[in-house]
This record gives C-alpha cells, sequence and structure tokens, in this order.
C-alpha cells in the first residue's frame, strides 16, 4: 500500500513539472550548449527573430537563439551585429 502512495504522489509531481508553463519561472531551462561559429547568409537571411543566452541566469554560455520557421539555432554572439544590421534593413512582410 504504501508503494502505491509514494507511486501516485510522484506522478502527480511529474504532471505539475510538465503542466508548469515554462516562460513563467522556468523549472527547466533551456540553454544553448554549443554555438554555430559560421551560418551561410542565406540562413542568416530566413531569420525571423533572435533572442541573447546570458550566463548570468542558468546557462552557462553566451550564445544567440536564432529562431526560424519552427526551428532554432544556437550560434556564437559575435553574430549579433551582422544580424541587427540584416534586421533593420530586411523588408517587413504584410
Amino acid at each position: 500500500m504504501e508503494f502505491r502512495s509514494s507511486c501516485l504522489l510522484l506522478l502527480v509531481c511529474f504532471t505539475i513539472i510538465i503542466l508548469t508553463d515554462n516562460k513563467a519561472g522556468a523549472a527547466i531551462p533551456t540553454c544553448c550548449l554549443s554555438v554555430l561559429r559560421r551560418i551561410p547568409k542565406r540562413v542568416l537571411r530566413s531569420v525571423r527573430t533572435y533572442e541573447v543566452q546570458d550566463t548570468s541566469g542558468h546557462c552557462e554560455i553566451k550564445a544567440l537563439i536564432l529562431h526560424f520557421k519552427g526551428k532554432k539555432i544556437c550560434a556564437h554572439p559575435k553574430l549579433e551585429r551582422f544580424l541587427k544590421k540584416m534586421l533593420k534593413h530586411k523588408p517587413k512582410k504584410p
């Protein structure tokens, strides 16, 4: 009987963790573990947005997280200047 109660409690805990919104107080942060230094320009042109991953939080390395159509790529932070220029001059879709 004690085993069943422990299993039930464990199941409830896992359910709570899974249902917790990852954006508000992330229990399990998603971090880049490595970065790409060279990314083809055609790939960089298709970047919709990007975010900066800093080492001040849970993550261990600095990185740029590039967002595409449902995909993400971890890039070296030195690409940020190039991305800012490119996104500034990128024509906006209606």
